[in-house]
C-alpha cells in the first residue's frame, strides 16, 4: 500500500505544511486576519474541536508572513512546571533569532528587551501567538507564574509598538476564568473573536474536495453519500436533515479518514454508517498505546465512564488519575484526549471528562459485555478443567489406595511380630532409662542443696532437697534433710501498712524500698533494724520504684500520673514532676543518677533532671502504652518497650 496519502488529518489541527488541503475556511481567515490586524491585542476562542489552531496555523499565519511579512512566535502549549513568561521569552529569542535568552528569562524586564532586540534586528511586524492558553487555568498550575505572564502580555499590548500583534486562543468554556484573571486589563479584554465549528453543509463540499483533489489515488466522492455520513456527527440537539447544523469536528475528520482508508483497500464501495468507523477507530486508538497502558485504559473506559445500561457518566480529572495506574496516567489521558476518544470540560476550577460520542459508549459497553462473557466463559473452562483433574486424580487415588491398602495388610502382620518382640525389650530400656535418669537428677540436686548449705543459702538447699524425685528411695537424703533443718532460716519480714507491690535493694544491698497498691512506701534496713522510712504522697498504686546510683534517692512512679523522687533518709521535700496524662509504668536513674527516663501510658518517653529542674526532653514515637524504660550502661541510649509491639 505504498504511495497512498489520505488527505484527511483525522482529530490532529492543520499546520502551514497542510495549508494546500486546508479548505473550506477562506472567508473566517480573511476575517481574522483583519481583526489581527487592526488590534494590537486579539482574544480567540472557541468550543472544543472547532478549528482555531487549524484555522491559525494553517490559515492565518501564513497569509500574514506572506503578504505582510509578519515574524511569528508561536506557542502551542504549556508544560506543568514550566514558567510560562520565561517560556515565552525564550520562545521570542529562538524564532526571532535574537541570540541567547537570559538567565533571569522570567521577567517583564526580559520580555520588554527582547521586543527591544526583535525592532532593533528588523522593521518587519511580529506576531505573538499564543495557544492553548486554557492550559494554564488547569488544577495544579502555579497561579503567581501565569499571573506574571499575564501581566507581561498586558504590558506588551499597552506599548505603543508598531507592527507588533498578539493572539491569544483558549477554548470558551475557560474564557470566564480568563476574563477573571485580567479583570482591569482592559487591552486583554477588549477584542474578541468567536470561531465556531464548520456546518454539515461546509464539511460536505470541504470532503468531497479533499477526496478528490488531495488523495493519492484521488477518489470522487458525492456530495449526497457524504452528507448523510456528515449528519451522523453532526453536533447533539442539532436539525438532522439542516445543512446549517454544526459538525463535531473531530468525529468528522476521523470518519473521512476512516472511509478513505477503506476505499483505497476496496474495502468500502458504497457509502457505509459513521458508527461502526467510529468504533474500528476506538480500537485502534487503544492498541495504539500499547499493551500494559490498553489495559489500563481500557479499564477506566469500561468502569468508570458507562453506566450499567450503556449511557455515559463523567468522570473528573482527580478521579481518573487515581484509577490508572502513576506512571500511565499522563500518557493515557493525553492520548486519549487528543484522539476525541475523551472529551474534556472545565467546570469549577477543575476538569472532568466524558466519552466523546454516545458511538463510543456503545462501543465501550460492548467491549466490557464481551470482557465480561469472556472472563465467564474461562471462569467456567477453569472450574471444568479442575472438576476433571479432580475425578482423574481421586480415581487414581482410589487404585493406588486399593493396592496399598494390599500391600500394608501383608506388611502388618509380618511386622507385627517383630513389633511384639521389640516393644518388650523397649519397655524394658525405658524403665531402666527412666531410673537412670531420676537417680542422675536426684544426685545432682542432692549436690547443689549440699554446696548451698555449706554456702549458707539454706532457703536455697531446701527448695532442691523438695525436688528430688522419690526422696525415700535416694540415699543419703535423708541425712542431708536433717543437717539443712538444724540451720536457722535467713529471712526478714518487711512489714507495710498495706499490700506491696514493688520492690528494690540500694546499690549497696544495705537497704530495702517497696511501695504498696495503695500509694505509700517504706525504706528498710536490710537486717530489719531501725524504723523504716516512709514515704508518703502518691494518690495511686506505685508500678515503680528504684534508688538512685549512689543511694540517696528513691524514685517512684505510679497510677495516679506523677514521678517523684526522694531522699532515702526521708528528709526534706520529694520532687513530684508532672505533666503525665495517664498512669507512669517506670521511673529509672540514669548511671550517673542524674536524670531520670520515665515510661507512661500516654504514650511519652521522657528524659528529665533528677531534681526536677528544666523541661523534659520527649523521645520516640510509640502508638500505645509505654510500660519501660532504661538507660544503657554508659548513659548515653535509652531503650523503650510497648504495649504497639514495638522496643526502640
Amino acid at each position: 500500500m505504498s504511495g497512498l496519502v489520505n488527505p484527511f488529518l483525522g482529530p490532529q489541527p492543520y499546520r502551514a505544511a497542510d495549508r494546500e488541503r486546508f479548505f473550506g475556511r477562506e472567508t473566517v481567515t480573511q476575517r481574522l486576519v483583519n481583526r489581527i490586524l487592526a488590534h494590537p491585542c486579539l482574544t480567540l476562542f472557541g468550543p472544543s474541536g472547532a478549528g482555531k489552531s487549524s484555522v491559525m496555523q494553517a490559515g492565518v499565519i501564513p497569509l500574514l508572513e506572506e503578504a505582510h511579512e509578519f515574524r511569528t512566535v508561536r506557542i502551542d502549549g504549556w508544560l506543568a512546571g514550566e514558567a510560562p513568561l520565561a517560556r515565552l521569552v525564550r520562545t521570542m529569542h529562538a524564532e526571532l533569532e535574537l541570540g541567547p535568552p537570559p538567565e533571569q528569562a522570567g521577567t517583564v524586564e526580559a520580555l520588554d528587551s527582547a521586543l527591544e532586540l526583535a525592532s532593533q534586528r528588523s522593521d518587519r511586524p511580529v506576531l505573538i501567538y499564543l495557544d492553548q492558553l486554557e492550559q494554564l487555568f488547569l488544577p495544579g498550575r502555579d497561579v503567581e507564574a501565569t499571573g506574571a505572564l499575564l501581566k507581561g502580555l498586558d504590558a506588551l499590548a499597552r506599548k505603543p509598538v508598531r507592527g507588533l500583534q498578539l493572539v491569544l486562543a483558549m477554548r470558551e468554556d475557560y474564557l470566564g476564568r480568563f476574563r477573571d484573571r485580567v479583570r482591569g486589563r482592559r487591552e486583554l479584554l477588549e477584542q474578541g473573536f468567536r470561531l465556531g465549528p464548520l456546518t454539515v453543509g461546509e464539511m460536505v463540499k470541504v470532503s468531497c474536495r479533499l477526496a478528490t483533489e488531495k488523495g493519492l489515488p484521488s477518489q470522487p466522492w458525492s456530495e449526497q453519500e457524504v452528507r448523510a455520513l456528515m449528519r451522523q456527527v453532526r453536533m447533539a440537539g442539532q436539525g438532522e436533515q439542516d445543512d446549517d447544523a454544526e459538525v463535531q469536528a473531530a468525529f468528522a475528520q476521523i470518519v473521512c479518514r476512516a472511509l478513505w482508508d477503506e476505499r483505497a483497500r476496496g474495502q468500502a464501495v458504497e457509502p457505509v454508517a459513521a458508527e461502526p468507523m467510529v468504533h474500528r477507530y476506538l480500537e485502534a486508538t487503544l492498541d495504539a498505546l500499547g499493551s500494559d497502558k490498553k489495559r489500563a485504559a481500557r479499564r477506566l473506559l469500561e468502569q468508570h465512564l458507562i453506566a450499567s445500561d450503556g449511557s455515559r457518566t463523567l468522570l473528573t480529572e482527580q478521579e481518573a488519575r487515581a484509577e490508572l495506574p502513576p506512571e500511565h496516567a499522563d500518557e493515557v489521558l493525553t492520548h486519549l484526549e487528543a484522539a476525541a476518544v475523551l472529551h474534556a470540560e472545565q467546570h469549577q476550577g477543575s476538569r472532568y471528562f466524558e466519552l466523546g460520542h454516545d458511538w463510543l459508549a456503545r462501543k465501550v459497553f460492548d467491549l466490557k459485555q464481551q470482557r465480561i462473557e469472556r472472563e465467564s466463559a474461562q471462569r467456567q473452562r477453569r472450574r471444568e478443567a479442575a472438576e476433571r483433574r479432580k475425578l482423574i486424580v481421586l480415581a487414581s487415588v482410589a487404585v493406588g489406595v486399593a493396592a496399598l491398602m494390599a500391600l500394608l495388610l501383608i506388611w502388618a502382620w509380618m511386622e507385627r511380630t517383630k513389633a511384639d518382640q521389640a516393644m518388650t525389650a523397649a519397655d524394658a530400656a525405658k524403665q531402666e532409662a527412666v531410673k537412670q535418669a531420676r537417680d542422675a537428677r536426684g544426685l545432682a540436686l542432692m549436690t547443689g542443696a549440699r554446696d548451698l548449705q555449706g554456702r549458707g543459702y539454706t532457703a536455697m538447699a531446701t527448695k532442691l532437697l523438695l525436688e528430688v524425685p522419690e526422696p525415700e528411695q535416694a540415699r543419703w537424703w535423708t541425712q542431708l534433710a536433717h543437717d539443712v533443718l538444724k540451720e536457722p532460716l535467713p529471712e526478714v519480714t518487711f512489714q507495710g501498712t498495706a499490700p506491696l507491690n514493688v520492690a528494690a535493694f540500694s546499690p549497696d544491698g544495705q537497704r530495702v524500698a517497696a511501695a504498696s497498691r495503695e500509694g505509700p512506701a517504706w525504706v528498710w534496713r536490710v537486717d530489719g533494724t531501725g524504723t523504716p522510712v516512709a514515704l508518703t504522697g502518691h494518690e495511686g498504686i506505685v508500678d515503680s520504684i528504684e534508688f538512685s546510683p549512689d543511694g540517696q534517692w528513691v524514685a517512684t512512679a505510679s497510677r495516679d500520673a506523677t514521678v517523684r523522687v526522694w531522699r532515702a533518709d526521708g528528709t526534706g521535700t520529694p520532687e513530684a514532676l508532672w505533666k503525665y496524662e495517664d498512669t507512669v509504668h517506670s521511673a529509672r536513674f540514669s548511671p550517673d543518677g542524674q536524670w531520670l527516663v520515665t515510661a507512661s501510658a500516654d504514650m511519652s518517653v521522657r528524659v528529665r533532671r533528677a531534681d526536677g529542674t528544666g523541661e523534659p526532653m520527649m523521645l520516640g514515637e510509640h502508638q500505645a502504652s509505654v510500660l519501660s524504660a532504661r538507660f544503657s550502661p554508659e548513659g548515653r541510649r535509652v531503650v523503650t518497650a510497648s504495649w504497639d509491639r514495638a522496643a526502640r
